[in-house]
């Protein structure tokens, strides 16, 4: 007899035990007890509760991303491959774009259970709902696009606007998509034409391709071109800076060694020397001579003389009545250049 209360109270401990249960952590805990959900969420770690039929212990792995496929990846060729395929599956993939033409996708969506009450006990099927929801709107985004912009120009752009879509109506309307589902984004993991005109839309991106390729080409092209005009612009612009000051600081020069001519032979004439008139002739002859040295070198044309003809070289006149020291400061009609071209 105290055998079978041994082993009775032996089998009670055991079952007793069945009570603890461990939560992960990455997981959060329902506890059902007696057919009633309780509110609180168990977070991970060692637990007791009452032990099986009385309590029972949903686990749901709150980061887990899960993905919900919607559609298949087409056919890429007429072969007999899939022969014995099931079309109906090839018709869920097909969406209408707003040009009128049909492309076959696959779409992703990747979501969280954001809350396990609600995904367990409030609704039947959470994925199923999310499917047709993600479908509808799959379709009514692809019926106002046109075909370019979901293959391919658009096609980033257009999982954006899906996942803000599905996301918008899950959170407006709580009480219609009681799921507890966080929706984390949508993904476009296949587009593609129908097998039939598959050999036009490669044209078409060919095509395209080389139109972007050209206009890139001729954009580098213009760009080296007007780096270029704006190098030898500035090249030119340098040299002429370099020319004008050049050309200046000649001027300066000559102006200079011409005043300190007048004015050394304006004070060999106060100082008791020749006449201020015979150095001043003197000196213009001089400055003549060396003008002329300078000039005739770089003369291109031949003169041809009548040996027969006297030539008359002189540019000063033999008699010229002296000046008073006051006009024989430089000015325009003592530039020997303005002389030259007086005479």
């Amino acid at each position: 007899m105290k055998r079978f209360v041994a082993c009775g109270m032996a089998l009670l401990a055991v079952y007793l035990a069945s009570g603890f249960y461990i939560v992960r952590g990455n997981e959060k805990a329902v506890v059902c007890r007696f057919g009633r959900a309780d509110r609180a969420l168990i977070t991970g770690g060692l637990h007791y509760d009452l032990p099986w039929p009385f309590v029972r212990i949903e686990r749901i792995n709150v980061h887990e991303l899960r993905t919900l496929t919607i559609g298949i990846a087409a056919t890429e060729t007429l072969d007999g491959t899939g022969f014995f395929q099931n079309m109906n599956l090839d018709r869920q993939g097909e969406f209408l774009t707003g040009d009128k033409n049909i492309l076959s996708m696959q779409v992703n969506v990747h979501y969280l259970i954001a809350d396990p009450h609600p995904y367990l006990f409030d609704c039947q099927s959470p994925e199923a709902g999310l499917r047709l929801l993600a479908e509808s709107l799959v379709a009514e985004k692809v019926a106002q696009c046109s075909v370019d912009f979901v293959h391919p120009l658009g096609r980033s752009e257009l999982q954006v606007i899906l996942t803000q879509a599905v996301r918008q109506a899950i959170e407006d309307h709580p009480a219609d998509y009681p799921w507890g589902i966080a929706v984390d984004n949508i993904t476009l993991a296949s587009v593609v034409p129908p097998v039939e005109v598959k050999a036009a839309f490669l044209d078409v991106s060919n095509a395209r391709a080389e139109r972007d390729r050209l206009i890139s080409h001729e954009e580098s092209r213009g760009e080296k071109l007007l780096a270029a005009a704006v190098a030898a612009v500035q090249q030119i612009r340098d040299r002429a800076d370099a020319t004008h000051l050049a050309r200046i600081e000649s001027a300066r020069g000559a102006a200079d060694r011409f005043s300190r001519v007048i004015a050394q032979f304006q004070s060999e004439a106060k100082s008791g020397g020749p006449p201020a008139h015979d150095v001043r002739r003197a000196t213009m002859q001089r400055l003549l001579a060396e003008a002329l040295e300078e000039i005739l070198p770089r003369l291109a044309r031949q003169v041809l003389l009548d040996s027969t003809r006297p030539l008359d070289l002189t540019i000063f006149p033999p008699h010229e009545k002296p000046k008073p020291d006051a006009e024989l400061q430089p000015g325009l009609g003592d530039d020997p250049a303005s002389r030259l071209r007086a005479n």
